[in-house]
């Protein structure tokens, strides 16, 4: 996919579509600020704009390849951030990886999903116009952050919803193989999602040491909103991962009391049936000496001993709670 550049003109955007070759010197011009958006990462053009923008290899690199740590880094000139943002539908959560380079007069972002997912940014930026020309890319990388931890809330809640689904399929119903693949399924998201979100705190953290001079010092209070956010986000998912874990651990729990009930009952079943069996083998022997083989009544007494050790047992189990 082409790359989307956009060029704001003291922090309004312009309908210019300047060429990939005047980007750099377009950025260098009095209040204007150029976003270069690249949907896929693409060598070539990469290596075009690391020329012209004087971008560091090892962060190209790292651009280039997806699956990179949540991070800051800081090069002569710009920083480079890596942040996923959480894209939540209901059952399914999913994180787009983006990289941007941040510079006061211009950023780079690189992503590595298809569709946009910086949607909401553009129509901020938009609408931000006064912050925009006065603090650059300064303002653009906390209004990315901003964006990010605005999806991790989304995402949080509707994995609440499904834990509080999880819990009563496995607790109060015991819904068996559904209910598990689901909460295995949902332990994996919470597991994804919280390397992607620990990270984070360090990166603001960053920020607030005031460690690199591209956020300017009046966002401060904003970015320490944003680390009590994500230091929310972060528990709320430790809690969510405890509580899967209780559920599980819940449900086999009453699995395994069903199947001891289950063999209790097998059990009873078992030795009812098996003393009228002894008595009916030893009858069934055939012997040429036993003194009941003589007796009239002797059939209908070894059916009264079967029937009356069979009933007692049934009686004892019942009385024990084992039928």
């Amino acid at each position: 996919m082409e790359p989307i550049v956009s060029v704001y003109r003291k922090g309004r955007r312009s309908d210019e579509s300047p060429s990939l070759d005047r980007l750099a010197d377009l950025a260098r011009q009095p209040d204007v600020f150029v976003w270069i958006d690249l949907p896929h990462p693409h060598e070539d053009l990469l290596g075009v704009l690391a020329a012209q923008f004087g971008l560091h290899p090892l962060a190209v690199e790292d651009a280039t390849h997806a699956h990179q740590r949540a991070k800051i880094e800081r090069y002569e000139g710009f920083l480079t951030l890596v942040v996923y943002m959480a894209d939540s539908s209901p059952g399914l959560l999913s994180l787009n990886e983006i990289t941007t380079f941040v510079s006061h007069d211009f950023v780079i972002t690189v992503r590595h999903t298809s569709g946009d997912a910086l949607a909401r940014l553009r129509e901020r930026l938009d609408s931000s116009a006064d912050e925009l020309e006065e603090h650059g890319g300064g303002f653009f990388g906390y209004a990315l952050l901003d964006d990010v931890v605005d999806g991790y809330f989304v995402a949080v809640d509707d994995l609440e919803d499904r834990i509080e689904t999880l819990e009563e399929q496995l607790v109060y119903r015991s819904d068996g193989t559904q209910g598990l693949s689901r909460a295995f399924m949902a332990r994996r998201d919470v597991i994804y999602f919280r390397r992607a979100v620990t990270p984070m705190r360090e990166v603001l953290n960053v920020l607030l040491r005031r460690d690199e001079t591209i956020v300017p010092p009046d966002l401060d209070p904003y970015v320490r909103d944003l680390y009590d956010h994500i230091v929310r986000v972060a528990e709320d998912l430790d809690t969510f991962h405890d509580l899967i874990s209780a559920s599980l651990e819940a449900h086999l729990s009453v699995v395994s009391n069903r199947m001891n009930e289950v063999v209790l009952k097998v059990s009873a079943w078992a030795a009812i049936i098996a003393l009228p069996t002894v008595i009916a083998s030893i009858y069934g022997m055939n012997f040429q000496f036993m003194p009941e083989l003589g007796w009239h009544y002797g059939y209908f007494y070894a059916l009264g001993v079967m029937l009356a050790s069979a009933g007692g047992l049934y009686a004892y189990f019942k009385r024990r709670g084992w039928l």
